[in-house]
């Protein structure tokens, strides 16, 4: 379990395989430090499992299904990824429970620059749209951000300068996908009164 503070702006390093099996390195100053093999780390908000260390490279792997709904698959060398490490009991929770358990890859459809914060809208498929309300949790490729409106076919939230520089999302263009993980708990009560 996560928090969705992401703790570091990841490298990658190396990547191998196909669309059933991937390999994946990333460069690590932080988080590597603390890390032990078989250590869940969510990369862009995927949970997924430390197998090995090699100097300041971090390795993992991702298989068919994992790589089916998220990004994962699009990584390619050099590329920056957000890392968080999975929560302790001794940890503070300043997002929101975060599974790392990706709901749906969905594309940016805007970035607007406003005055001291950026707006970024988000594609929102109807068969997912039931997940989601204004002021609502969601993650967005491992972030923990708060919904500001719904629209008709897409959502979309503030980001702070902060975050805006301590993460990829300053990276982000039109039309590049993004991981969602719909808030759990919203989830659940939706799907609990089916």
């Amino acid at each position: 379990m996560f928090t969705g503070i992401v703790k570091e702006v990841g490298k990658v390093d190396k990547v191998s395989g196909d669309s059933a099996y991937i390999k994946l390195g990333i460069k690590s100053f932080d988080i590597l430090n603390d890390a032990e093999v078989s250590d869940s780390i969510a990369i862009n908000g995927v949970c997924l499992t430390l197998i090995y260390k090699e100097k300041d490279v971090m390795f993992f792997e991702a298989i068919a299904s994992t790589l089916k709904d998220t990004n994962i698959k699009r990584l390619k060398k050099g590329n920056l990824v957000n890392l968080e490490s999975a929560l302790t009991l001794n940890d503070k929770i300043g997002g929101h429970f975060v599974l790392g358990h990706v709901d749906a890859e969905l594309k940016v459809k805007k970035i607007l620059t406003k005055k001291n914060f950026w707006e970024l809208e988000v594609d929102l498929p109807s068969k997912v749209r039931k997940y989601v309300l204004n002021n609502g949790s969601i993650t967005i490729d491992g972030l923990s951000l708060t919904i500001k409106k719904v629209l008709s076919r897409s959502l979309i939230v503030h980001i702070v300068p902060y975050t805006y520089k301590n993460t990829t999302l300053s990276y982000k263009r039109i039309g590049d996908w993004l991981n969602i993980e719909f808030d759990y708990l919203l989830k659940h009560n939706v799907e609990n009164k089916k």
